[in-house]
């Protein structure tokens, strides 16, 4: 049991997690502005999704760069794309519920579907898309 408490708290209180997570800011204004300027094209939820790929694709080079420090390839790229799909599976629930059930802002149901999302996330990105356990 003291295994799994270290290996958690080594996971989720590390550099590479707090790199995570400020890239997470940056991926969710990139996700903010790009579905913004899509909206002026496509339909809005299209243009949700659209703006959705345009920062994943971002996240992921930065990703590469700044957090794993290994180079992009398209397989990593593939995993890394099907690794934010349990987070998209997320934010869209959460989403979801917080604005239709609860009536909050988009801003506060953004934040809790990052912060619901986000360790999840990172613990899959990092074992799945990058390979380091």
């Amino acid at each position: 049991m003291k295994q799994l408490f270290a290996k958690i708290k080594n996971t989720f209180l590390s550099a590479g997690f707090i790199e995570f997570c400020l890239l997470g800011a940056i991926n969710t204004f990139d996700d903010a502005l790009f579905s913004w300027l899509f909206h002026f094209i496509l339909q809005e939820n299209a243009a949700a999704v659209a703006g959705y790929a345009v920062a994943l694709t971002i996240a992921f080079f930065l990703s590469s760069k700044v957090i794993f420090k290994s180079k992009p390839t398209f397989k990593k790229y593939v995993r890394f794309v099907v690794s934010y799909i349990p987070n998209f599976i997320i934010y869209f629930l959460v989403t979801f519920i917080t604005i239709n059930t609860m009536h909050l802002p988009q801003f506060w149901a953004t934040v809790l579907a990052a912060m619901a999302g986000g360790p999840i996330t990172y613990v899959i990105i990092k074992i799945y898309a990058f390979g380091k356990r």
